[in-house]
């Protein structure tokens, strides 16, 4: 038997009072009058008559009262023998769940998991079946449930290290999936892992059913202390005429006092090219920053470094430097136009360094073939679609994968149907909606989902609304995607699928004459966003996270094969266009068809930083959450379902017992004052 609230024991203290009372001298009841006494010579006297207990039974009703008033509020709970794990009579299925996700490499925390889910698999008993379960992220049962105890034991032995964080819902759900199969009465959950707070994702959605026995083994320390590189920032920049990269990283501290500056190196193709110490003093992050290096002519392997600690897998910080891939942009201007026409424009895209954009300018008419050679997006800024052959170049070159931002302002509409896709809205039949009399319309609707406008989802990160647009046309497209509208519901910016390309419609010029958006913060990122999803641009980052599946671009002929083991271990049977990227490293592929080392692709992955913050959870709070109480796997089983209710609702009984008990006294002492009086 066990307490949930010992403390309340202390009660029990309380019995000396009655036991005084019944010892109190009691007074004389009546008083003797006498003469002056002040001639009579002082005799010191002394009662040597021993205090004597009159009372038994109303001693013993006044001490049993407190007592079971006492062991109630401990709330006693009844346990069966550890050995005697069954709470009825059976063979029992067992599944030990074992945390593996990369925190567990913290010191020997992997060395004891091992250790104590083998002495779990040791209680095994005749006709008992057990299993294992090792979880990350998800959750993978080394096989059926069993009573071989030499295949659970060889199963342990092989098990590995993961790269993920952890979950426990998922690995709760598969080992009561298994339990429910194997069909035995008595089942037990063992769950071995560090607790880490972020493992509690999701698990308010799991319930363990009645009859299902919850332990536990705690493998965390009291005081974990970790460094760690939670993020690598990349700024391309441009000195000379020469590309260049100026890198910074951030360092968090946890569970260590200040004390000497951490060393942090920068490493280029397996070569050190920079090295800093970053002084954290009381701050538990900070950024490093190393000096601009020049971008390599191919994609080259590089890395932040810190010194190893108890955690290592999260001291290494590993990114792809490549060259940077230009877009080419084609400005067509309206005929006879002066090149300050697009100075917005090409001044936005000229600071432009994700992508880099190659900018050239074309007047309408001029427009021919080669001009479009190397161009991924072609922006017709406030003059109409081209006619004639240069009409019919600029659809061939939209269906073959290109795009089009047209920007619709004054001059933006053609005089009539000549040249124009008949896929496209009518907008020669588009009225200018003049709001100068109202200070101008603003955008009320952006759509965040799209890539144009994803990078404006967080908090602070873009203001539309203060945007205010003096004129715009009205567009009838009712086949096009609205990626944005004004206050009054018109259009502002449309997406129509042409071919195997794009046409984007902006309703609205892209300088100060219709609108004050160019003036705005927001103009910049928003046109290098709208010009890069026009041209189909998806850039390639510099680095991903385990547990990321990866799509390889479509091959004409021959397949994707991995140069390492990584690579080779992470390609997805069937057509090898996915790779599974499940451990940190650098993931090297390249065509059948081209051994040409510019084919080659390289990926570098990381862990989740996230993993990296070992704040526990309590494990009697997490077992409150999925049984209502749990207990420790050292401290024998945990009761479960009814039974574990049955165990608890005791007290409510000692506490009646309490109460009729002190009733019983008190009408005993009443009637014992009346007696003496």
């Amino acid at each position: 038997m066990g307490f949930l609230a010992p403390a309340f024991l202390l009660g029990l203290l309380a019995l000396s009072v009655p036991v005084l009372l019944h010892l109190v001298q009691r007074e004389r009841r009546h008083t003797r009058v006498f003469p002056s006494l002040m001639f009579l010579r002082r005799v010191p006297h002394h009662s040597v008559r021993r205090r004597r207990i009159h009372h038994w039974l109303l001693l013993a009703l006044r001490c049993g009262g407190l007592a079971l008033l006492a062991v109630a509020f401990a709330q006693p709970v009844l346990r069966g023998n550890e050995r005697a794990r069954p709470l009825v009579d059976g063979a029992t299925a067992r599944v030990v769940l074992v945390d593996r996700s990369y925190s567990m490499s913290y010191g020997d925390r992997w060395t004891r998991a091992q250790e104590a889910a083998r002495r779990v698999l040791d209680e095994t008993g005749a006709g008992d079946v057990a299993g294992l379960v090792f979880f990350g992220e998800g959750a993978e049962a080394a096989g059926p449930l069993t009573d071989d105890r030499a295949v659970l034991g060889a199963a342990l032995d092989e098990a590995e290290l993961g790269w993920e964080g952890t979950r426990f819902a998922p690995a709760l759900k598969l080992g009561m999936r298994l339990l429910d199969e194997s069909g035995r009465q008595n089942r037990e959950l063992i769950l071995v892992s560090d607790f880490q707070s972020r493992a509690l994702d999701g698990l308010d959605e799991v319930l363990l059913p009645a009859g299902t026995d919850l332990r536990w083994v705690d493998l965390s320390e009291t005081e974990a202390r970790n460094r760690s590189i939670t993020e690598v920032t990349l700024q391309r920049v441009y000195e000379g005429g020469r590309e260049g990269v100026a890198i910074a990283a951030r360092v968090a501290r946890q569970g260590e006092e200040p004390g000497e500056p951490v060393p942090v190196t920068l490493e280029l193709g397996g070569r050190v090219v920079g090295s800093r110490l970053l002084d954290l003093g009381d701050e538990s992050a900070g950024t490093v920053r190393f000096d601009p290096v020049p971008v390599p002519s191919l994609a080259q392997h590089a890395l932040v470094r810190l010194e190893p600690d108890a955690l290592p897998r999260d001291d290494v910080f590993r990114f792809v430097l490549a060259p940077g891939r230009e877009l080419g942009v084609l400005i067509v201007g309206r005929d006879g136009g002066r090149r300050t026409e697009s100075l917005f424009l090409r001044r936005a895209l000229a600071i432009g360094d994700r992508p880099r954009f190659d900018v050239r300018l074309r007047e309408r008419l001029a427009l021919r073939r080669q001009d479009l050679a190397g161009a991924g997006a072609v922006i017709l800024n406030d003059t109409p679609w081209p006619t004639g052959e240069a009409g019919e170049t600029l659809r061939t070159f939209v269906e073959g994968g290109g795009g089009v931002l047209a920007a619709l302002g004054a001059r933006g509409v053609p005089a009539g149907r000549d040249g124009f896709p008949p896929e496209l809205p009518a907008t020669a039949e588009g009225r200018v909606v003049d709001r100068t009399a109202d200070w101008g319309g603003n955008l009320a609707f952006l759509d965040y989902d799209h890539p144009v406008f994803e990078i404006f989802r967080r908090p602070r990160s873009g203001d539309f609304s203060s945007a205010r647009f003096q004129r715009y046309r009205t567009l009838s497209a009712p086949s096009a995607t609205v990626l944005a509208r004004f206050d009054d519901g018109n259009p502002a910016l449309v997406e129509i699928p042409l071919g195997g390309g794009r046409v984007l419609l902006w309703t609205s010029s892209l300088d100060t004459l219709w609108n004050d958006l160019p003036l705005q913060p927001v103009f910049l990122p928003f046109v290098h966003r709208l010009v890069a999803h026009a041209a189909g641009h998806v850039e390639s980052p510099a680095w991903r996270r385990v547990g990321d599946v990866l799509e390889l671009p479509e091959l004409d002929e021959g397949h994707w094969i991995g140069l390492n083991p990584l690579a080779e271990g992470g390609l997805v049977e069937g057509d090898g266009r996915f790779v599974r990227l499940e451990a940190a490293g650098f993931y090297e592929l390249r065509p059948s068809r081209d051994e040409d080392e510019e084919a080659v692709l390289t990926i570098a992955v990381n862990v989740d930083p996230g993993e990296a913050d070992l704040t526990t959870a309590d494990p009697e709070e997490v077992a409150a959450g999925l049984t209502r109480v749990g207990g420790a796997a050292s401290d024998g089983a945990a009761l479960g379902g009814a039974e574990r209710q049955q165990g608890q609702n005791g007290w409510w009984f000692l506490l009646l017992a309490a109460l009729a008990v002190l009733a019983a006294e008190t009408a005993l002492s009443n009637r014992l004052s009346q007696a003496v009086r």
